[in-house]
């Protein structure tokens, strides 16, 4: 049998010095989180291209222009693509466009928005039919700042619902254990984000919704057989803990193993689209398994041993 209690505070310094490394190189290195269009505001089209248009022509498109472009296959028989581009590219989209123009330009036409000289690249470099764009919005950094604070508000309320319940189904030290290794594997995921530079985005913020679902999932889970072998065991605390993660074990990296087999399938043969999705729930998977064995429990473990000492004295 393993004794996980006995790397309690070595497991808790690991994870704090992935964090510390993770928003280091997130702000230190990148200056802080990947721009996304959905909270930061930008352009998007989409646009239905020729059949001769692929994805690999329109990044080396983009590229050449010195425009960064987020490329979103919507209908592949179609060949309709959604292009995101952020607002620090719009000055470069205008220039873009009035050196194409030249001189022709009124003073009146000079006044033109980004979006709009977006769409005239388009048009003019792939010859394309003003039908062909099939949308075309500016999204201002307002709707972002509103996304933001959505996504925050949501999490906080999950993470206030999930300590509710678990003192009243369990104690309150077993509440606190999982509500730490929650906000543990939030923290560290943001800080992985960060580190690889993968664009917040709205189903970015439901992976991380998914992942503390699918962690405290496997915290109750051992936490259950924690409670049922307080109850049948004359053992000190510390000892049932290592007894009922060492009983749960096989079942969660079970568990764990068939979950994964889902998301990496996404990986291998989804959409391009999906990729970062994918890539934050495996990264999740992966450490919310470990968080139920190496921080929730042993959490638990420390909390104890402090109220027994605080009774004491």
């Amino acid at each position: 049998m393993f004794d996980f209690i006995k790397y309690k505070y070595l497991s808790i310094t690991l994870s704090t010095l992935l964090i510390v490394v993770g928003f280091g190189v997130t702000f230190g290195k990148y200056k802080g989180f990947a721009t996304s269009l959905d909270f930061d505001g930008g352009l998007r089209t989409v646009v239905e291209f020729d059949k001769s248009v692929d994805r690999k022509s329109l990044e080396d498109y983009f590229s050449s222009k010195g425009i960064e472009a987020v490329l979103v296959q919507m209908d592949k028989e179609k060949n309709h693509f959604q292009i995101d581009i952020g607002l620090g590219s719009a000055d470069r989209i205008k220039e873009l466009y009035f050196q194409k123009k030249g001189n022709n330009l009124t003073p009146e036409a000079k006044q033109i928005s980004a979006i709009d000289a977006l769409i005239g690249l388009l048009t003019d470099d792939f010859k394309l039919d003003k039908k062909a764009i099939l949308s075309a919005n500016q999204v201002g950094s307002v709707v972002g700042a509103e996304l933001t604070s959505t996504g925050i508000t949501l999490l906080g309320l999950t993470l206030l619902i999930i300590l509710g319940y678990l003192s009243f189904r369990f104690q309150f030290k077993f509440a606190l254990g999982a509500i730490l290794a929650l906000v543990h594997d939030l923290v560290i995921t943001l800080a992985f984000i960060g580190f690889f530079q993968i664009k917040p985005s709205v189903p970015i913020i439901a992976a991380l919704l998914t992942l503390l679902g699918y962690s405290i999932n496997d915290t109750i889970v051992v936490f259950d057989r924690i409670r049922e072998n307080s109850g049948n065991m004359k053992d000190v605390f510390s000892n049932v803990i290592n007894i009922s993660i060492n009983q749960t074990l096989s079942r969660t990296i079970n568990t764990s193993f068939a979950t994964l087999i889902s998301v990496v399938a996404i990986i291998i043969g989804g959409a391009v689209e999906l990729y970062d999705f994918a890539y934050v729930l495996t990264f999740g998977i992966v450490l919310g398994t470990f968080s139920s064995i190496f921080i929730a429990a042993p959490l638990v473990d420390i909390f104890d041993d402090l109220s027994n000492r605080f009774k004491k004295s």
